[in-house]
């Protein structure tokens, strides 16, 4: 007989108590779903679910908050609709850690109660649901983050201060979706809830380590996700799930009473920010957040109030990057690298082609930022329930020392030296007509979304440069890969990071990767977040012409 580990049973009780949360109402039978050989599965919603619930889900949130504030929806009726889409994306990808349909819909009811006393909204968002990566602390709801020994069974006293922010300014909360274990991977499965998995493509992972978000999203069981970003956990999941993204700088957003791994390190800085099904929901979501004037809340937020940006009525000057030099990346990425170009060409803008200062300088400071305490915190926290943790964290947990206080400085200084370094660099990049830039294109990774659990995302250098120089970027959703036109070639073999480059393009099979979205990033400097979320409209729009 073959014993069960104290960890696994722990974990399977987890399970069973997310499954006994989810109403029989909400869910759609068993025989009626798409059958587990049907891959894509983005348009199943539509195919089950009512014809109002369809309307309404299909509007951005945008188009949602200006519906309650006519009085065209209630509350309740929007809440109860991506309630019901939410749970038919959790049976199809696996995306909850967390569901509280009770208290979502009490709070609907109160803001509901509030608009027909008063005739008004409470405020930008009002009525608006919106899903949680797990890691955001919301009252009377539990929180483990993926591991096994986080798991007591206690549910939150209070809030994370963005959730209580967002609230005030009228959203409804009614899920938290998942990650992997620790947060510190690109994927989006531990040992408590399994792997999450991708709409367009079911044997491909959502990205991480917001990949819950990326998946709820790009299903629109919600409009907007808020997640977090250490090395491309929001940009990797808006890339991989075909949805808009925002890393905003630090200091910009508050992260206050926020769960994390290596809590409190200087390193390198986690950011929470949106992701959403449209470029105008990313802004009403910093808009609505900073309205709150969260510098009052956090003291790490700087008093930056939202100020809109006008694009100058001139052509605009984007530096595109195909290849940092290091890993090249594979045929679909560099086909969306082409078609953006194209269309700002098209749209009559300057496109030159870019290379970024030293990223091989930059990746090292990166790997030292993510490893400075040797792999102690996530250790301790597996070594307390005996579970073994996913592969796919191992790099940050075994080989690596911890800094001695010295050494700290060192790094410290090292890191201040890049990024001065860096900054230097651009502020003396001119396109080959002289201008200055706009803005930076590069690629999100090195490949469309990866199959499942495979360990297939091996460098994450295209957005990890971008945490430690805390630059602010967007995502927006490109074009998905295509075996018929992205064919397998042999590796090009001129980047510097000539191993890791061969071995991700031997994982390349044009078929494995059929149907996994592809998006890029539009990159300016700190805390330009209005200006990028401007400018990224341009390319965006670019694109759709």
């Amino acid at each position: 007989m073959t014993m069960v580990a104290p960890w696994e049973v722990k974990a399977a009780a987890k399970r069973a108590k997310l499954a006994a949360s989810i109403p029989k109402e909400y869910m759609i039978p068993e025989h009626d779903l798409p059958p587990a050989d049907r891959l894509d599965v983005s348009q199943a919603p539509k195919e089950l679910l009512s014809k109002d619930v369809i309307e309404l889900t299909e509007l951005t949130a945008t188009e949602i908050v200006n519906a309650i504030a006519k009085g065209k929806y209630s509350a309740v009726e929007v809440t109860t609709a991506f309630i019901k889409r939410a749970v038919l994306a959790h049976q199809l990808l696996n995306v909850f850690t967390e569901f509280f349909p009770e208290i979502a819909l009490k709070r609907a009811a109160e803001l509901d109660e509030y608009y027909k006393s008063t005739g008004k909204t409470i405020g930008p968002i009002h009525g608006l649901p919106i899903s949680l990566k797990d890691q955001f602390r919301v009252k009377g709801v539990e929180t483990c983050m993926g591991y096994v020994s986080w798991i007591t069974n206690e549910p939150e006293k209070e809030n994370s201060t963005i959730v209580d922010l967002l609230l005030n300014a009228g959203a409804v909360f009614f899920v938290k979706t998942n990650i992997p274990t620790s947060l510190m991977a690109a994927e989006s499965r531990n040992c408590v809830f399994g792997q999450t998995v991708n709409a367009y493509n079911r044997t491909l992972a959502p990205g991480g380590s917001s990949g819950g978000e990326g998946a709820i999203v790009s299903m629109r069981g919600a409009t907007i996700g808020i997640g977090t970003d250490i090395g491309g956990s929001i940009r990797i999941p808006s890339s991989f799930s075909g949805v808009y993204g925002l890393r905003p700088s630090h200091e910009r957003f508050p992260y206050l009473k926020v769960a994390n791994s290596l809590e409190f390190s200087e390193a390198i800085v986690s950011v929470d920010g949106p992701l959403a099904v449209s470029l105008p929901d990313l802004t009403l979501f910093s808009k609505a957040l900073l309205a709150q004037e969260p510098w009052k809340h956090d003291p790490r937020v700087l008093a930056l109030p939202f100020k809109d940006y006008e694009i100058p009525p001139r052509p605009l000057v984007f530096a595109i990057e195909s290849n940092d030099g290091l890993v090249t990346p594979h045929p679909p990425v560099l086909r969306a690298i082409k078609i953006v170009t194209k269309a700002l060409k098209d749209a009559g803008h300057e496109v030159f082609e870019f290379k970024p200062y030293k990223p091989d300088e930059g990746w090292n400071v990166v790997l030292r930022a993510f490893t400075v305490d040797g792999g102690e915190n996530i250790q301790g926290d597996l070594d307390k329930s005996g579970e073994p943790g996913i592969p796919d964290i191992q790099m940050f947990i075994k080989g690596y020392k911890a800094l001695t206080m010295s050494e700290l400085f060192t790094f410290n200084k090292d890191k201040l030296e890049y990024k001065t370094a860096f900054l230097e660099y651009m502020n003396g990049v001119r396109s080959p007509s002289g201008k200055k830039i706009d803005a930076w294109i590069r690629p999100t990774t090195v490949s469309a979304s990866v199959p499942a659990g495979q360990l297939k995302i091996r460098y994450l250098g295209y957005t990890a440069l971008l945490n430690l120089l805390d630059y602010t970027s967007v995502v927006i959703p490109v074009t998905k890969a295509d075996p018929a036109i992205d064919v397998a070639t042999p590796a090009p073999g001129n980047g510097l990071f000539m191993e890791i480059e061969k071995k991700l393009w031997e994982d390349y099979v044009p078929e494995d990767f059929t149907n996994g979205p592809v998006g890029i990033q539009v990159i300016g400097g700190r805390l330009e977040e209005e200006r990028m979320l401007a400018v990224a409209g341009v390319v965006d729009a670019a694109l759709k012409a």
